[in-house]
């Protein structure tokens, strides 16, 4: 199980991020429970705090969603110096998607202590990541773009259940332990597919297409998944046996000790 792919994160702090609260975090999990019941993660409703780009984006007809997949190459500018911040694969299509729409805040980082915390009392799945070096998790929680790789079933952040796993997927032996977050809202592969195959013929042509470019591409070509989980209102995708994969940063609370 993996993608490819480097980083993304928050911006400031210290060598490892900027901590987060656990209070905060856990206050957000008990306002999740009290709006929307126990199944709140479950719910299509991911705005990235209401980004008026992304709900555009997520309220569009299904043919004008394929004009604006299909225009997204040409609005963004990779040469702006906003991203040089040492990504190599910002041109992978949903890493352009998530550019032009403004998405991008950043998982929350961590204390190792109080990440432990936040999962007993959240009860959320301890999950890992491997890097292919430290530079690249580093990126991950210090700077403010998604860094997206390429994946079977879709483009985004690949973790699994299995920390021996995650340790041969990396580079150099760094491994992230991660959670989800309070933002994160999780569709399982196959409900997403099944709603996928009720979209417009043209815009899962255009999905198709974004299943196929850019650079570094080590995984066959995917079919789009995750450019349309975002517009139903999801940033994680569950593809089954513990292992998921998500779209937006914003969806992970990860430790600063790796």
């Amino acid at each position: 199980m993996g993608g490819r792919g480097g980083s993304s994160g928050i911006t400031s702090g210290g060598p490892n991020g900027r901590g987060g609260s656990l209070n905060g975090l856990l206050q957000q999990l008990g306002n999740n429970q009290s709006t929307n019941g126990p199944s709140w993660m479950y719910q299509g409703d991911y705005t990235d705090d209401n980004n008026p780009a992304l709900i555009e984006y997520q309220q569009k007809e299904d043919d004008k969603t394929a004009n604006f997949l299909a225009g997204t190459n040409k609005n963004i500018d990779l040469s702006d110096p906003a991203y040089a911040d040492g990504y190599t694969y910002h041109d992978i299509p949903l890493n352009k998607l998530l550019l032009r729409l403004g998405v991008g805040k950043g998982a929350t980082v961590l204390s190792d202590s109080d990440f432990d915390k936040y999962v007993q009392q959240s009860g959320q799945q301890v999950m890992y990541r491997g890097w292919s070096n430290k530079g690249a998790a580093d990126r991950f929680v210090n700077t403010t773009n998604n860094h997206v790789g390429n994946g079977r079933y879709g483009d985004g952040y690949y973790f699994t259940p299995d920390q021996g796993t995650a340790k041969a997927y990396s580079g150099d032996g760094t491994v992230t332990r991660m959670a989800l977050s309070p933002k994160a809202r999780v569709i399982s592969y196959a409900d997403l597919q099944s709603k996928m195959m009720q979209a417009s013929s043209r815009l899962q042509s255009s999905l198709r297409k974004t299943g196929t470019g850019g650079s570094g591409r080590t995984y066959g070509s995917n079919v789009g998944e995750a450019q349309f989980a975002l517009k139903l209102g999801y940033n994680v995708i569950d593809v089954g046996g513990g292992y998921l994969y998500g779209v937006t940063n914003d969806a992970f609370v990860v430790s600063r000790k790796y």
